[in-house]
């Protein structure tokens, strides 16, 4: 089921998840750039399995998931459940996997979920723009691969977003005195 005009009814859960992933990588502060992400992931989640991508949407649910765990731990532990919060994440891919795996191309949005959440492990929200840049890469060879061009569509405007958020976030450089 891919609806075939952008007007239909179920794009509209697309429009937002971009809004809101968008405005997420936006943020300068690695929080609240999660809490936004988080519903950005929920509707994405959504409309991929509405559309039939079962491996997309259980990734972008665990993705969701991970990014509520992230905000939901206080700054000041993060160190200390690191170990915990990768296992959590890489037991529900794992779980993905056996559940959603039909072909080959559907361990691509989940191996784009694995290297996201262990970018979101970093306190640096800059690093983490850029090691989401880095695992959009396998969510869009995998609506390649579907022909999900709606979803690809969606990946076209975050990369987009990243570069955007990664150059404006960019700290300046100050020239060295020479001595």
């Amino acid at each position: 089921m891919f609806p075939d005009h952008f007007f239909d009814p179920i794009n509209l859960v697309l429009v937002l998840s971009i809004a809101l992933a968008f405005m997420s990588v936006q943020q300068k502060e690695r929080r609240r750039m999660l809490t936004i992400k988080f519903g950005g992931d929920i509707l994405y989640g959504g409309y991929m399995i509405a559309l039939g991508g079962l491996s997309g949407g259980l990734a972008s649910f665990i993705a969701a998931t991970g990014g509520l765990i992230q905000i939901a731990i206080p700054e000041h532990k993060l160190d200390a459940t690191l170990k915990l919060r990768l296992g959590i994440a890489l037991g529900l891919s794992v779980i993905a996997v056996v559940v959603s795996v039909r072909e080959l191309s559907d361990i691509l949005p989940i191996m784009g979920l694995v290297v996201a959440r262990f970018v979101e492990t970093q306190r640096d929200a800059q690093r983490i723009r850029i090691g989401f840049l880095v695992s959009a890469t396998p969510w869009a060879v995998y609506n390649i691969v579907n022909q999900f061009y709606w979803p690809l569509i969606y990946n076209i405007i975050i990369a987009a977003s990243l570069l955007v958020a990664i150059i404006r976030h960019k700290e300046p450089v100050t020239p060295k005195e020479v001595v």
